[in-house]
């Protein structure tokens, strides 16, 4: 009993004693102001939250803007479907109702002037957390700027006008296709600028030849001019012969041994001797000047029996409009089909330093200011084929044209030309191969066989957005 007494007593003093300390401590302000302090501290909680989900969002908003800007900048040719497919490419990549986000835009707007594509967007997202401070929602904003860049760049079209573009492929004969798909590549590349600054294009029509006057143009023998040289020796003359003039017809700078006569077609011969030593040749070359101990210093003109096409060149322009006329006027097909002369003479289109036509051509920038880049875009829809009305006047096979069309593919490429090759409507094993490897690569974009015209018109149209430089700038 005693011991059980002493243990209730015990703890009726302890309790007592805790409970006066309880009454007489200033412990209880810590929870207080912990109370106090818990409201800030959830809303600052809150607001991180909040954050987070504005930056998620506005991440989203600035990758789907950067999406539809580079999409629009590949179709400035045409404002109203370049926009469409901006938003269309935005709403891909932005989905309706993300994080309950409420979207205002894009906005896609365009600078034809300084080439650029602006997109904007923003949306209202609701406020989870930031409530308790007087804040139902808050707005995120983002902003791309794409420019659309073709650097310094000369670009000669080079089209097949052999017999065979009148032909109908899918209702729509070869020829129209072809001029169609060329004006594409135009409108792709000059946008809706009528002038360039850092663009030329020039145009090149050919069958077994190529004519080297102006598309449009006539000859006329009274216009011609001749030119005092240093003597030289008439390669295309079986005997000796001396001269120290070179003759041009009006506007044209390719030089001729002799005065080309009336009715002249405006077509060049192959400088080719046919003499069993490839060294003293001049056919894969623009340059002119002594070539295996032959002054090939001009050309000898084609006479009227041999095949030469109906259109011409459009030398190098930095104007929308002189193009397109150009393309405009690629007409009336005939004749057979050499690859090579196409590859010449928009090699020779290009201005580089030796050709004719050398001035014509963009000077390459110096180190630090900007990158030149050449190329020609040749099509073909067929094989190269022997006739005795040809450049060579029947001297080579098929198979001896194609190895002159790879040497002077390889030569152009070397030159730092990068050739675009489509085929168009025919294919076989062996011009497959052949157009492979006259490209600067086997496949898209550089080498594309198109089977109809609307596929031409896409491989022209994915040429044309392959040259186009496009960059955030942002």
């Amino acid at each position: 009993m005693t011991d059980r007494k002493r243990n209730c007593a015990f703890g009726t003093a302890f309790g007592m004693r805790g409970l006066l300390g309880f009454l007489r401590g200033q412990h209880g302000g810590v929870l207080t102001w912990g109370a106090l302090l818990m409201v800030p501290l959830i809303g600052f909680m809150g607001i991180g939250v909040d954050a987070a989900r504005g930056y998620l969002v506005r991440a989203r908003i600035s990758q789907a803007l950067d999406a539809a800007a580079l999409a629009a900048g590949r179709q400035t040719a045409d404002l109203q479907k370049a926009e469409q497919i901006a938003k269309t490419v935005f709403n891909a990549n932005f989905p309706s109702g993300y994080m309950d986000a409420s979207l205002a835009g894009p906005n896609i707007t365009f600078n034809t002037d300084k080439d650029t594509v602006t997109a904007s967007a923003s949306a209202v997202l609701p406020a989870y957390f930031v409530r308790i401070v007087g804040y139902d929602t808050f707005t995120v904003a983002a902003s791309t700027e794409v420019t659309r860049k073709t650097v310094f760049m000369d670009v000669v079209v080079s089209i097949d006008v052999s017999g065979s573009m009148g032909e109908y492929i899918g209702g729509v004969k070869k020829i129209d296709a072809a001029s169609t798909a060329a004006r594409t590549l135009v409108e792709t590349l000059f946008g809706t600028s009528e002038t360039k600054d850092l663009l030329k294009m020039g145009l090149v029509t050919w069958n077994s030849n190529a004519r080297i006057l102006d598309i449009g143009a006539t000859y006329d023998s009274g216009e011609a001019t001749q030119k005092t040289v240093p003597s030289y020796d008439d390669p295309t003359t079986p005997a000796t012969t001396t001269s120290t003039t070179l003759w041009f017809a009006k506007d044209s700078p390719v030089p001729f041994f002799t005065l080309p006569p009336s009715g002249w077609k405006g077509c060049a011969e192959a400088r080719f001797l046919n003499d069993g030593n490839d060294s003293n040749d001049a056919d894969l070359l623009i340059s002119m000047g002594n070539v295996g101990g032959k002054d090939w210093v001009g050309w000898k003109w084609a006479d009227s029996t041999l095949q030469c096409p109906n259109q011409g060149i459009r030398r190098l322009t930095n104007t929308r409009s002189q193009m397109i006329a150009a393309v405009d006027q690629v007409q009336n097909p005939g004749g057979n089909t050499n690859l090579g002369m196409g590859l010449l003479w928009g090699w020779s289109l290009l201005g580089t330093s030796g050709s004719p036509f050398a001035g014509d051509g963009t000077t390459p920038p110096a180190a630090g200011e900007g990158e030149l880049v050449r190329a020609i875009v040749i099509m073909t829809d067929g094989a190269n084929t022997q006739h005795s009305q040809d450049a060579y006047k029947g001297a080579l096979s098929p198979s001896q044209l194609d190895d002159r069309t790879k040497i002077v593919a390889q030569r152009i490429k070397d030159a730092g030309v990068v050739i675009y090759g489509i085929q168009f409507g025919y294919k076989s094993g062996p011009q497959e191969a052949l157009m492979k490897e006259v490209a600067s690569g086997p496949g898209a974009p550089y080498y594309q066989y198109a089977p109809d015209a609307a596929a031409l018109k896409d491989a022209f149209k994915e040429i044309g957005n392959h040259l186009s430089k496009l960059r955030i700038s942002k």
